[in-house]
């Protein structure tokens, strides 16, 4: 029958154990073995060797400090083979290196979870330190050995040295140990020297077998006890341990490992555990506790514990781009292609755990970095950043990327140049000053972090943006999604950044010349086309078709000759236009600037340099846009369009800007009637100067209905803006024409004379039309036709414009009539008849008016005298579809006999509606009677 458990106490050195026994029983002053082929064993249980105790936060010296005692620690030893029992005295039991110690084997599975040290039916050496790890031999062979323990007490003058057995490696040097099991159903301590994590990566880091790296190289280690002792008050230890980081191991955070404890109270505790800055960086979470003896000023002496932690940075320069893990873009989310972070060590932070921003006193630490961009230019920083440790990088972007510190991804750069996007040719198209800019974590499976930085957007001064509006201001601006997908060599116009805000782009009427004011909104700059506006890049990168729909609304507004909007006459921009952009070289592309290729730009360009001289900087904005044909007033079948606008800034910030527009080969084509035909009409605007207008090739056509006012083309020079014309430039548009007055013909009784012909264009500046009035003398001045003692007169003037009805007036006149008279000496008088038509069109209103007038006199010998006065006019008026016919008609009658006289006038108006004037039906019946006629039908 197996013994009964019993203890061995010992008053004088405290020594105090509890001992079982396995297949033993007890005869006598002897412990037999009971099965012989059953293993006999001594498990040996000592008080608590460890106190685990509260760390001091702050300078507070607090009354208590919470400690918990880890639980009893069990030395099992077998019986040798061959052996039958063993002595039932001190000695026998406390001879250690005499009986067999049990060691936890490796790569077998423990028999009960809720048993740790039990394996294969055999109880195990287990070591409860530091609390909650559970330690044994380390099972790789190495030797070790107990020291004598102390069989009686040892006493000097009247004191007992406390009972003790150490611990030591083979040929005394440090033992191996191995934390086999975290001892479980244990309320979770925060606060203690330990992290709560520890106590698992200690199990793991030197136990487990398959703990090994990528080469397949065994990773795991023992712990190292340079002094291991058992007493009844604790364990004096002194023991550490190192591993390397293990990717495959990502649970596993622990790296160092150093314990110093005096009778089971720590002394210094150093726990090293690796993990990720939010840059990338790795770095080391180091945390050490140790115990300060202090007064607390009540001249007693206290032993508190301290906690202090740094953070260690592992790897001072990391790498970004293509190789560095990035799952989206290659890494061209980050103007960066790496960072050197100075401070390697920081200050004391406060302690985290998981995931949690770097923190001292509660205030964001702020690291130093200097990071290299894409074209080797040095950018310096101060930036807070989060440490993830290697169990909790999941977490690193939620604690970056959470709203509520967006302040803290946000870094001030002071304005230093950066490279913005990775550009081949390293001509610095891509450099800027940036004042700011705001970051992200951006998932990376490739890098060991799993995320890594990559930036959201930058407030930057783009000088692009800066030559077109002359002011030194910041921009808002994020890396465009063209270049993130394909770079700048996957992309025909080499998009790099988006302005968040659309940045809009005009130039006054009186600066665009009247043939096109610019007024577009540009958000994309790019290395080929300056700004331009977003529909010209696809998405992904590609070259995008822009359709005439587009244009018209990233153009709307900008107006050609007057009221014509510039998007009713752009032709589509095909893709494959676009794309030729990425064969153009730069030189190609300054020949079509210059003017010297005639080739189209089929997106606007713009360029910005330093003038030869050194006087300054230029701004070039051009655009040769392909033009439609299917514009009514305009024929452009043939045309070309250039508008560019130059700027010419000096080092004293004064600027200067010029704009060129030149249309050739178009024209003016006014109600089918009146044909404008240019060569080529220029306008340039220079500073200090009035605007200058050239037009070239000029003529004008009369077709259909005024095609015989041709034959007059021989009466006017040939150059209708020749010699004798005119050309008048204002603010406020331009006025081109001409004006001759014919000379007085005669022909025997014919005579004609006060003919004036006159041809009149107006291109304003503003939205008011361009208009174009040809005249035949006017109401006010008409021309004089006589035959005999017949005669008359009239005019006639059209006038067009590029409104949408075309016509805007037509009007004229012609009268003609004669008198006649005669004289008997006793009586004379005479007669007279004259006849004419009117008629005006002005819009959808049109009036014809004809009329008679006729009248005679009588005198007899100057005493009687009668006069006779007739008038008829019929008028016909037609405005907004209603029609309307009025008759006048008047007889005066005036007779005079000597000193008296006496006039009598009759008159008479009749007005005849149209058809459109004609009551309708439900001006004829009301509604009611309406229904009450429906329902006696239906009824």
């Amino acid at each position: 029958m197996t013994a009964d458990p019993f203890r061995v106490l010992r008053i004088e050195d405290m020594l105090l154990l509890h001992v079982e026994v396995v297949n033993l029983r007890r005869e006598g002053a002897r412990l037999v073995r009971e099965d012989p082929t059953a293993p006999a064993l001594v498990l040996l249980h000592s008080p608590s060797q460890h106190m685990s105790e509260g760390v001091l936060s702050g300078g507070q010296f607090p009354e208590t400090v919470p400690a918990f005692a880890s639980g009893r620690s069990t030395l099992v030893f077998l019986l040798p083979d061959g052996e039958d029992g063993i002595d039932l005295t001190v000695g026998a039991l406390l001879d250690w290196n005499r009986l067999i110690p049990t060691i936890v084997p490796a790569d077998q599975p423990r028999d009960d979870p809720n048993e740790p040290a039990l394996f294969d039916g055999i109880p195990r050496t287990a070591i409860e330190f530091p609390t909650r790890v559970l330690l044994g031999h380390d099972h790789d062979g190495s030797g070790f050995a107990w020291s004598d323990p102390l069989i009686d007490p040892v006493t000097l003058d009247g004191r007992a040295e406390l009972w003790h057995v150490e611990l030591s490696g083979a040929a005394g040097g440090p033992v191996h140990l191995k934390a086999f099991a975290e001892a479980s159903g244990r309320p979770p301590r925060t606060g203690m020297p330990l992290d709560p994590t520890v106590p698992g990566d200690l199990v793991a880091l030197t136990s487990l077998d398959e703990f090994v790296g990528p080469d397949g190289a065994l990773l795991r280690r023992p712990l190292l006890a340079d002094r291991f002792m058992l007493t009844p008050l604790g364990a004096t230890v002194r023991m550490s341990g190192s591993w390397p980081i293990a990717p495959g191991f990502s649970s596993v955070s622990l790296t160092g490992y150093e314990h110093i404890a005096s009778l089971g109270r720590d002394q210094f505790v150093h726990t090293v555990r690796h993990g990720f800055l939010s840059s990338g960086h790795p770095a080391s979470f180091v945390e050490t506790t140790k115990r300060f003896y202090d007064d607390p000023g009540d001249g007693t002496s206290v032993a508190y514990l301290r906690k202090e932690a740094h953070i260690v940075v592992d790897q001072a320069e990391v790498t970004y781009g293509a190789g560095a893990g990035y799952d989206q873009h290659q890494g061209r989310q980050l103007p960066f292609r790496s960072m050197r972070l100075t401070d390697t060590i920081t200050p004391v932070v406060d302690l985290g755990a998981g995931a949690f921003w770097v923190t001292v006193g509660g205030v964001p630490l702020q690291f130093h970095a200097t990071a290299t961009d894409a074209e080797g230019r040095h950018v310096t920083m101060d930036m807070p950043l989060v440490f993830a440790f290697s169990d909790a990088l999941d977490r690193m972007a939620g604690v970056y990327n959470n709203p509520a510190t967006a302040d803290r991804t946000n870094l001030g750069l002071g304005g230093q140049t950066v490279a913005m996007a990775e550009n081949p040719s390293a001509d610095g198209s891509t450099s800027m000053p940036v004042t700011s800019a705001r970051f992200t974590l951006t998932s990376a499976s490739g890098h060991p972090a799993g995320v890594l930085p990559a930036m959201v957007d930058a407030v930057a001064r783009v000088p692009a943006v800066e030559q077109l509006t002359g002011l030194a201001t910041d921009t808002a601006v994020r890396l465009h999604d063209a270049y993130l997908r394909q770079g700048l060599d996957g992309q025909p116009t080499g998009a790099f950044l988006h302005l968040v805000d659309k940045l809009p782009m005009s130039l006054s009427a009186e600066k665009a010349g009247g043939l096109a004011k610019p007024s577009t909104a540009v958000q994309v700059v790019t290395t080929q086309a300056g700004l331009l506006a977003p529909n010209f890049v696809g998405a992904a990168g590609e070259a995008a078709g822009v359709d005439s729909a587009t244009l018209a609304r990233i153009f709307e507004g900008t107006k050609l000759l007057g009221p014509v909007d510039l998007a009713d006459l752009l032709a589509d921009v095909p893709a494959t236009s676009v794309a030729e952009l990425k064969d153009l070289g730069e030189d190609e592309i300054r020949r079509r600037l210059d003017g010297v290729s005639q080739e189209l730009l089929p997106v606007p360009l713009m360029r910005v340099g330093n003038l030869l001289d050194g006087s300054g900087s230029e701004l070039r904005y051009v655009w040769k846009p392909r033009l439609r044909n299917d514009f009514p007033l305009l024929d452009l079948s043939a045309a070309a369009l250039v508008l560019e606008a130059t700027t010419v800034r000096s080092p004293d910030a004064l600027s200067k800007s010029s704009v060129r527009g030149e249309l050739r080969r178009f024209a003016f084509v006014f109600a089918d009637v009146v044909r404008v035909d240019f060569e080529r009409l220029t306008f340039t605007a220079r500073p200090g100067s009035k605007p200058d207008v050239t037009a070239a090739g000029v003529a004008v056509t009369f077709e259909k209905a005024l095609e015989f006012v041709n034959q007059l083309r021989e009466a006017l020079p040939a150059d209708g803006f020749g010699s004798g014309a005119f050309v008048d430039v204002s603010t406020s548009g331009i006025t081109a024409g001409y004006s001759l007055t014919l000379p007085t013909l005669s022909l025997g009784m014919f005579n004609l004379s006060n003919v004036a012909l006159s041809a009149r264009l107006t291109i304003p500046f503003d939205d008011a039309p361009a208009r174009f009035r040809f005249a035949v003398s006017e109401r006010q001045n008409p021309f004089n036709i006589s035959v005999s003692m017949f005669g008359g007169g009239g005019f006639f003037a059209l006038e067009v414009s590029t409104r949408g009805r075309g016509i805007e007036q037509i009007e004229g006149s012609l009268e003609f009539g004669g008198n006649a008279s005669l004289d008997l000496g006793v009586a004379s008088g005479g007669v007279h008849l004259m006849a004419g038509i009117a008629f005006q069109m002005t819009g959808d209103s049109v009036t014809l008016t004809g009329y008679v007038r006729c009248g005679g006199y009588l005198s007899v010998l100057g005493i009687v005298s009668i006069t006779v006065e007739f008038y008829l006019a019929l008028t016909y008026h037609k405005d907004n579809g209603i029609c309307e016919v009025v008759g006048q008609g008047s007889v005066t009658v005036s007779v005079r006999v000597a000193f008296f006289s006496k006039s009598v006038s009759l008159s008479l108006e009749r007005r005849f509606a149209g058809s459109a004037g004609d009551p309708s039906f439900t001006d004829c019946m009301a509604l009611d009677d309406f229904v009450e006629l429906c329902e006696g039908y239906a009824a």
